[in-house]
């Protein structure tokens, strides 16, 4: 998989939101650097079958 760029994200997570629909969920994390105070977001595309994933491993918490 040489064309997908590495991505690195500097900080840690202090908010996620996840939205479903009928394609699936979209996951939003928002981090903090920590050095500098810059906020960053990231989202997630899960496709259906990662939704029921994330949903059943939260139902079992």
């Amino acid at each position: 998989m040489n064309d997908v760029p590495d991505t690195q994200i500097y900080g840690a997570v202090y908010k996620v939101s996840v939205q479903t629909d009928t394609k699936g969920a979209v996951v939003v994390a928002y981090t903090r650097d920590p050095e500098t105070g810059r906020i960053g977001r990231s989202w997630l595309r899960l496709d259906p079958a990662g939704a029921d994933y994330i949903r059943r491993r939260l139902g079992s918490q």
